[in-house]
């Protein structure tokens, strides 16, 4: 038969001299709730993750380098998207290494645009004639996602007087267009450009 004894708990606030302790609920207020007690003037701190963040977009700034900017994207989940948002110049090497949605979906703040299409050996008559590297899917992914595109540099695409069109009339701050190894375009395409952009 066992004796009824009387349980003892010990609380962990209590030190040996019987004195209470300071746990980690000292800052809560008498309603228990961990927020500042009404009409105290102190102002809550920022996470610090968000002060991480922040410093990190500053210094971000400094790196022009892509190469350096692509390690950096590759620390960690924070510095990814800090790298996406202080980027202003998006280099695509190969125009069918990813879609031109996810491009501007990633990158939100771009003023220069740079698209590569064929290969280098397409200067020497090695690629069929209908290969592809079209810029249209990319002309109006950039009309929607960047309408304040200052600069777009294309290499070894097929440009029609259309997408010179797209863009002549999508960027109101449109300055600079070049145009290496592109086919496809004629006259009117150059002449909407040099009459609607700067």
């Amino acid at each position: 038969m066992r004796e009824n004894s009387p349980q003892t708990t010990t609380t962990p606030d209590l030190q040996r001299g019987g004195e209470i302790a300071e746990s980690s609920t000292s800052n809560r207020n008498r309603t228990g709730s961990s927020e500042p007690y009404p009409g105290s003037t102190e102002n809550p701190s920022p996470f610090p993750d968000q002060v991480l963040e922040n410093v990190l977009e500053n210094v971000l700034h400094f790196l022009t380098s892509r190469k350096d900017r692509n390690s950096a994207s590759l620390v960690c989940r924070s510095w990814y998207r800090a790298e996406a948002l202080t980027r202003s110049d998006l280099f695509i090497g190969n125009c069918y290494a990813l879609s031109p949605r996810r491009a501007v979906a990633r990158f939100s703040r771009i003023k220069s645009v740079t698209v590569k299409g064929k290969p280098r050996f397409a200067d020497f008559d090695l690629m069929p004639v209908d290969w592809g590297a079209h810029f249209a899917p990319w002309g109006r992914e950039l009309a929607q996602g960047y309408p304040w595109l200052e600069k777009l540099h294309l290499k070894r695409m097929n440009v029609t007087d259309e997408d010179l069109g797209v863009i002549a009339d999508s960027f109101a701050g449109f300055r600079e267009l070049l145009l290496v190894c592109c086919e496809g375009f004629g006259t009117p395409g150059l002449a909407a450009i040099a009459s609607k952009c700067r």
